[in-house]
C-alpha cells in the first residue's frame, strides 16, 4: 500500500506543479517581441529613406526655357524635365470642351497642362501623339460633372486620370506627373 500512496502523492505533486515548456515561453513572449522590433526597424527605415526622395522632389525647380521644353535640374543628378502640350504650330494647347452639370445649364471647362519627366526625350514624343492625348482627355472631361471637380481631392482624382490617359495614348513612354497649370469653368 506504501507503493500506491506514493503514487497519489506524486500524482497530487503533478497537478499542483505544471511543468513549464520553453518552446510555449519562447512562442507567447519571444516571438511577439521580435514582431514589434521588425516593425519598428522596418518603419524607421521606411521614413528615414524616404527623405531624400521627396527633398528631391521638392528642390526641383519649376523654371522652363524659352521652347518649353527645358529641363529644371534638381539639386541632384536626377534631372526632371517638364513638357506643355503643345498643337502643331507650337503654341500651348489650351483644352476647351464642355462638361454635365447638375443643373442642366452649359458649362465649359478650360485645361493647360505641363507634363513632369525624367526623360530628356519625350518632348518629341508628345508632339507626335499630341492628337492622341487630346481625344484621350477630351472623351474623359465631357464624361466630368461640374461637383467632380471641385476641392482639393476633386483636383487631385482630376490629375491622376490626366496622367493614366496621357501614359495610354503615349504607351510604351511615360509622363511622371501632370501638372496643372490652368483650370478654368465658365458657366
Amino acid at each position: 500500500m506504501a507503493d500506491d500512496n506514493d503514487d497519489i502523492e506524486d500524482g497530487a505533486e503533478g497537478e499542483e506543479k505544471p511543468k513549464k515548456n520553453p518552446l510555449k515561453l519562447v512562442l507567447f513572449i519571444g516571438l511577439p517581441v521580435l514582431i514589434l522590433l521588425l516593425a519598428g526597424v522596418g518603419g524607421f527605415m521606411m521614413f528615414a529613406g524616404g527623405g531624400d526622395d521627396e527633398e528631391q522632389h521638392a528642390d526641383a525647380g519649376h523654371g522652363e526655357a524659352a521652347d518649353g521644353h527645358g529641363a529644371a535640374e534638381a539639386h541632384s543628378t536626377d534631372e526632371v524635365y517638364y513638357y506643355n502640350l503643345r498643337e502643331g504650330d507650337g503654341t500651348e494647347e489650351t483644352i476647351t470642351t464642355n462638361i454635365r452639370s447638375s443643373t442642366g445649364r452649359p458649362i465649359i471647362i478650360q485645361l493647360q497642362v505641363t507634363f513632369e519627366s525624367s526623360r530628356s526625350d519625350l518632348g518629341p514624343i508628345l508632339e507626335e501623339h499630341v492628337d492622341r492625348v487630346m481625344d484621350q482627355y477630351i472623351m474623359f472631361l465631357r464624361e466630368l460633372r461640374e461637383d467632380e471637380i471641385y476641392g482639393s481631392a476633386g483636383q487631385n482624382r482630376l490629375r491622376l486620370e490626366l496622367l493614366r490617359r496621357v501614359n495610354m495614348a503615349i504607351e510604351p513612354a511615360q509622363v511622371d506627373a501632370v501638372l496643372i497649370q490652368q483650370l478654368l469653368l465658365v458657366d
